[in-house]
Parts: C-alpha cells; sequence; structure tokens
C-alpha cells in the first residue's frame, strides 16, 4: 500500500457507491444487501479501494466496520460528488412514492418513536407500498452525527444539535415539559408544590442511563436538585415503572396520546419553569433537495402537524379534576 501511487482513471462510481454505502451501513453483509451484491463482490471493492486511497478505511470493532479518520475525511467530498450525480439524474426523473422500492432511514429519540412510530409506518406503507422504512434509534448529541454520516436519511430530535453548515435543521415545534405520576398516589390528589416535589423520589427518563434532563437544568439555576432514586431507558414502560409507586417523572405532552385511564398515569404542571421539549428536524443539506428525501421530510411533518392538532384537542389528564392544564 506504502508503494502504491493512485490512479484517477482505476476509481469508477460503483467503487465510491460501495464506500458510501459502507459508511452508513458499517457492515459488508448489510452493504452487500443494499447495493444488491454479493459479499465478496463488496470486500473486493472494499479492497480495491484501500489499495488505491492507501488507507484501511474500515476496522473490525466487535460486530461493527469502524471508519478510520482517513475515510471520515473522505466521506463529505466523495458524498457531495455522489449526491451531485444524483441531483443531476434526478432533475430528469420525477421520485413517485407509489413505485419506488427505495430504502429509508429515519432516526428518532425514544420519545418520539413512542409517538410517531404508529403513524409513520401507516402513512409510509400507504404513500409507498413498495419501499422499506427502517427506524434507528437516535438519542443525544449523536443524531447529527448519524445524519451527516448518511447512517439515516433525517433524524427527529429534541436534543440540542450544534451548529454545522452541514446540516440543515428545522423545528418543528415544542412540546410543555410536565410531572408525570401514577394517579393513585398521594401526590396525585394533591397539589404539586415546590416543597413536594424536592421531597419526592424522581425516576428519570434517559437513554444512555446518565444524561440529566431539562428538569435538573431548571433547578441548577436555582441552586436546588432532585433526588432521583432510578433511571429508565424508555417511556414505553413508563405506566408500569410509575404505578403502585410515588415516583415523579417528567414527560412532554405529546405523551397525551399514548395514555388514558388505563394508563393510571396523571400529568401535572410542574412546580418550577421548566424549558419546553423542541422538535428539531436534522437532514444533510446535500439532500435536502433529493426528492425522495424531500417527500419523507413531508410526511413526517404531517405526521407532526396532526400530532399537535390532536394535542391542543385533548386537555391534559389529572385525576384530581382540577381542570385542564392548557398549553
Amino acid at each position: 500500500m506504502r508503494g502504491s501511487s493512485m490512479n484517477y482513471h482505476d476509481i469508477d462510481l460503483n467503487l465510491l457507491r460501495v464506500f458510501d454505502v459502507m459508511m452508513r451501513e458499517r457492515s459488508v453483509t448489510r452493504a452487500a444487501i443494499e447495493l444488491g451484491r454479493t459479499q465478496s463482490a463488496v470486500s473486493h471493492s472494499l479492497s480495491k479501494l484501500r489499495y488505491l486511497l492507501q488507507d484501511e478505511l474500515f476496522t473490525r470493532d466487535g460486530g461493527e466496520m469502524r471508519p478510520t479518520a482517513r475515510a471520515v475525511e473522505l466521506l463529505s467530498d466523495i458524498s457531495a460528488a455522489l449526491a451531485t450525480i444524483r441531483a443531476s439524474i434526478d432533475r430528469h426523473q420525477v421520485f413517485n412514492p407509489a413505485t419506488t422500492r427505495r430504502n429509508f432511514r429515519v432516526g428518532l429519540t425514544d420519545y418520539h418513536a413512542m409517538i410517531f412510530i404508529p403513524g409513520l409506518i401507516r402513512e409510509f406503507s400507504r404513500q409507498a407500498p413498495g419501499a422499506t422504512l427502517n427506524v434507528i434509534p437516535a438519542n443525544g448529541p449523536e443524531i447529527g452525527s448519524s445524519v451527516y454520516l448518511r447512517q439515516v436519511d433525517c433524524a427527529l430530535t429534541g436534543a440540542a444539535i450544534r451548529d454545522d453548515p452541514n446540516l440543515l435543521k428545522v423545528e418543528l415545534g415544542q412540546d410543555r415539559l410536565f410531572c408525570a405520576v401514577w394517579s393513585g398516589s398521594k401526590i396525585a390528589r394533591n397539589a404539586m408544590t415546590l416543597e413536594t416535589y424536592l421531597a419526592s423520589s424522581h425516576l428519570q427518563i434517559s437513554a444512555d442511563g446518565l444524561a440529566e434532563g431539562l428538569a435538573d437544568a431548571a433547578l441548577k439555576q436555582l441552586g436546588l436538585r432532585r433526588n432521583v432514586v432510578a433511571t429508565i431507558s424508555n417511556y414505553l414502560v413508563l405506566p408500569w415503572a410509575l404505578r403502585g409507586t410515588e415516583l415523579i417523572t417528567h414527560c412532554g405532552d405529546a405523551i397525551l396520546q399514548m395514555l388514558d385511564e388505563r394508563s393510571e398515569v396523571s400529568l401535572v404542571p410542574p412546580p418550577l419553569p421548566i424549558s419546553n421539549v423542541n422538535a428539531w428536524l436534522v437532514v444533510h443539506r446535500q439532500m435536502a433537495n433529493d426528492p425522495g428525501t424531500k417527500w419523507l421530510r413531508e410526511v413526517i411533518v404531517g405526521i407532526y402537524d396532526e400530532s399537535q392538532a390532536k394535542k391542543r384537542r385533548r386537555p391534559i389528564f389529572d385525576h384530581r379534576n382540577a381542570g385542564s392544564a392548557e398549553e
């Protein structure tokens, strides 16, 4: 490899496509499936790329192929070149979701997945019956990297994503953060005061089991902290985690769509001002005008708008019968 010299004429578009897909899939097997080629053919292309570019490009780390620093450096230029070629071709073609067989990938946080997945799958299947959809967990600051590295076509997140000229961020809306408690608890039957809030035990919902939430940031500004006694990684188990306890946790009011009286969960306003949960749709700028990506974004925006409309029509469910907490 050290003694080789790269010849521009030895690199064809298929090799660059293999590189681009490998950066997304991080697996020879999955890359071969997406490219419609055999694993041995993909491995051969990868070996040729390594020789021509004089770098390993990908190294095995457990069950995943990790890109080298050189591969990450090349990604922007190679993906930009492929995006330009794709855009030139797409200008003379009409994307039709009804006939496409394209695979789409959407990154969703656990919170948004709980709310979005039923509507997303229903609408996706209705409009694009021949396409496939992969929903990828996308939690925390690494969401931006997932979009940048083309591991997802777009991502919906409430996390703060650093400004990056390569990423297009569109704010879809906000959810108000509420306290969630078991409806049979003493806390649910009495007014939520700051004293009660601080004296109670709290359940933290965090994808990595470590990150602090918006409530912790608000408390820090007041020089206070809450007593977090347990952490769970997703919202799906919320009703069962709270049931029979005096625990307090937090969730956005969009979760109302998933709750009814049988859930035995009451949402009550917090006794201190807490920032709202933002919903950001993130896409790579190079793919912003891709017809398929634009269609997918429109589907997601439509589902989000419908979700917000349902939320506005339904008051906060409070077992204390103290009235509705309006946004």
